[in-house]
């Protein structure tokens, strides 16, 4: 064999042994990419609108949370918060105002009902009363007519004198007398009745009044409420022109100055907090083997000389692409098959205090296919 056939023999059985042995190292394995580091991101925006009177961060600024970062000008809001409390004394007034009205009402319509009844139960018994004297006079009025009656007869024989039966006539005439200033007593105590009863009729119809009394109580307690709402409002947009950290984390750039007119629309920066984690794009042919809990290697850019380790912690519940503002529609004539990649959530092991890891930065993992069953 010649020395030249040695030599591409050689080269040859050297590029088979490579590619023996990337196939065996990428065997059970999945790799791409298309990965990237990811953390919370948080939007910092005001509640409230005004001026910035200070901003004490600067970018890229580790910060904690409830660390002020910026102050809108207060003074406006405590002018606003102060008129709120004074609405709410107003109000607490207009409701002691109502409930004192309505009690004394009260108190005055039980006295005024308590008075008609008296008033009705006197009239009742002095028609009563009335009712047994002329019963009483009509039976002394009957007896009279006999005794005149029996006198007449016996004057007639001469056997009672003129001025016993003209005794017996004048005590007739008294009682009948009587009779009728008792009949007029009796008429005169019935329209006593009738006018108390009438009183309290009047009385009764002014008892109505408890309920429009009752519902200005209502709507003053309800002006209460609604008061000490604005008041707790108030208060809160007071606390609101503190724009502080919610959480631990570093700014991002800041985008409002001193001075600047922000508000609910503005955004003032972006705060990335909380542990990082990989979101890889795997393709959808990548995934059959792939299971939570297998163990992930993590190559970095940015640290080529330092590997980290990690773990398929869940697969999101769709293709990138359906996720999209505009997801696609494919229900044409000239649709073209694309391989769909659907973003895995990885997480980091362990980061070393050395690598520094922010969204966005790149990052190849490799998946050690269904290592979560082979660890168990």
């Amino acid at each position: 064999m010649s020395t030249r056939l040695k030599r591409l023999f050689a080269v040859f059985l050297l590029a088979a042994i490579a590619i023996t042995g990337i196939w065996w190292w990428h065997l059970g394995k999945e790799t791409t990419d298309d990965a990237f580091i990811e953390r919370n991101i948080i939007y910092l925006r005001p509640r409230v609108s005004g001026p910035l009177v200070e901003v004490s961060v600067t970018d890229n600024q580790a910060v904690t949370a409830g660390q002020t970062l910026a102050r809108i000008d207060p003074a406006p809001f405590r002018i606003a918060e102060q008129a709120a409390g004074a609405r709410v004394a107003q109000a607490k007034s207009s409701v002691t105002r109502a409930e004192a009205e309505k009690r004394a009402f009260e108190a005055d319509l039980k006295a005024r009902k308590a008075d008609a009844r008296a008033s009705i139960n006197v009239a009742e018994a002095n028609v009563s009363r009335q009712q047994r004297t002329l019963d009483t006079l009509n039976a002394k009025i009957a007896q009279a007519r006999r005794n005149v009656q029996r006198y007449q007869a016996l004057a007639k024989r001469q056997q009672v004198s003129r001025q016993t039966l003209d005794d017996a006539r004048t005590s007739l005439d008294t009682l009948q007398s009587q009779h009728a200033a008792t009949k007029a007593a009796i008429a005169v105590a019935r329209r006593e009745v009738g006018s108390a009863r009438a009183k309290q009729a009047v009385v009764d119809a002014s008892g109505e009044r408890s309920a429009v009394l009752e519902a200005a109580v209502v709507q003053a307690r309800a002006a209460l409420k609604q008061a000490r709402a604005d008041l707790d409002q108030a208060k809160l947009n007071l606390q609101w022109t503190h724009i502080n950290a919610p959480v631990d984390g570093w700014t991002g750039e800041i985008q409002a100055k001193t001075g600047s007119n922000v508000g609910p629309g503005s955004t003032l920066t972006a705060l990335v907090s909380g542990a990082p984690w990989v979101r890889a794009n795997f393709k959808e042919t990548q995934l059959g083997d792939m299971h939570i809990g297998d163990r992930v290697d993590l190559a970095v850019d940015a640290y080529p000389g330092i590997d980290l380790s990690g773990h398929i912690v869940s697969f999101q519940p769709g293709t990138g692409s359906r996720f999209a503002l505009l997801p696609p529609e494919n229900a044409t004539g000239n649709y073209v098959k694309v391989v769909q990649r659907l973003p895995v959530r990885i997480s980091i092991d362990s980061v070393p205090d050395s690598v520094q890891l922010w969204p966005g930065m790149s990052v190849v993992p490799t998946v050690h296919l269904d290592s979560a069953n082979q660890d168990r």
